[in-house]
């Protein structure tokens, strides 16, 4: 049976949230800057040595990212869905790219729950089937990582010459602990009823017994689903796959802007396996909107291979083709998405 519909995320709270989260983007984008203010000469003539056909290059590169996330989306909800449009999988990652600016990550579920729910299925099964993606997102992550490391290891050891491998790899161990044990709440029942019993022991006041609600929810939903997905093991490696793969094209970009602009005579897959330990160690700095975590961690682990100038040029091409980018096209996207969404209104109360 299914539930009612959630309303419709509000047109005018995504305005001023757009605004002021806008604003938030350019200031920040503008701080960064300002820390690169000693190398700017250095930055810009790096990048007026790519030339035109090279930047349309490397801008597609960063388009892959919401194009390969739209298959997943497709292929993991077509699992409870049959012949999910794989339109609807790329709005999906468009409302992704949207909500982490706009929203600061807080609407993203609730308006990918909303879309999904248009398309005929529940918003708890589908928040619990996207959240399992999310897994899978990061369980590719962390494998990728462990597999490039384990031919590019030492290399990386020998080759830092700043020396901060020696305190980052540690770092990046404990980002896979917890990964790990995000995977463990998809897989294991074990970890499951662990997971409900921690859920059980949070303060008895109003407001922590709301959060306990939603997260007993959004639970209860990641294990139905998980359980369900997991049988159909094809489709878990098809899935698997298609994250390695969205990953490795992203890791190229930093590649081919280093070989474009001249900046250190590095391998591709050295260069993926920077990229790899910049990603995961990614994952535990914070950030606002998207930005500052990926930011710290690239310069951390760039810089030690191609100095600081270099790093910082590879950076900003990265940046633009994978954030800025699919932010504006997203935003392009958003205004379509919502008017399906104001044609499907008469829909829902007939």
């Amino acid at each position: 049976m299914s539930s009612p519909h959630p309303a419709q995320p509000d047109s005018k709270l995504s305005l001023r949230r757009g605004l002021f989260s806008v604003l938030t983007l350019v200031a920040l984008t503008g701080l960064m800057f300002y820390i690169f203010k000693d190398h700017l000469s250095e930055i810009s003539a790096a990048l007026h040595s790519l030339t035109i056909g090279q930047t349309a290059l490397l801008l597609l590169l960063g388009l892959t990212y919401p194009l390969m996330e739209g298959i997943i989306n497709q292929r993991v909800l077509s699992s409870r869905v049959p012949d999910y449009p794989f339109l609807r999988g790329l709005d999906l990652s468009f409302l992704g790219a949207f909500g982490n600016v706009v929203t600061f990550g807080a609407g993203t579920m609730p308006m990918q729950g909303y879309d999904i729910s248009l398309n005929g299925l529940d918003v708890g099964p589908g928040i619990g089937l996207m959240t399992l993606e999310y897994v899978f997102h990061k369980g590719a992550v962390l494998l990728y990582a462990a597999v490039l490391l384990l031919f590019y290891g030492r290399w990386l050891l020998d080759a830092d010459s700043a020396g901060l491998m020696r305190y980052l790899l540690p770092a990046c161990l404990v980002v896979a602990v917890i990964i790990l044990a995000l995977v463990l709440v998809c897989t294991s029942r074990t970890i499951q009823k662990l997971a409900y019993r921690l859920l059980g022991l949070l303060p008895r006041t109003d407001k922590w017994q709301a959060r306990r609600q939603s997260w007993t929810a959004q639970l209860d939903g990641l294990c139905t689903e998980s359980r369900r997905l997991l049988q159909n093991r094809f489709l878990c490696l098809q899935v698997f796959a298609l994250q390695v793969c969205k990953l490795a094209l992203m890791y190229t970009i930093p590649w081919f802007s280093i070989r474009f602009m001249g900046l250190a005579p590095l391998t591709f897959g050295q260069v993926q396996t920077l990229a790899a330990l910049m990603m995961l160690l990614s994952n535990a700095l914070p950030n606002l909107g998207g930005m500052g975590s990926i930011e710290t961690a690239f310069y951390l682990i760039f810089t030690g291979f191609l100095g600081e100038s270099a790093a910082m040029s590879a950076l900003v091409v990265y940046r633009a083709a994978t954030y800025y980018l699919p932010f504006v096209v997203s935003c392009v996207g958003f205004f379509f998405i919502q008017r399906r969404w104001t044609r499907a209104r008469p829909k829902k109360s007939g």
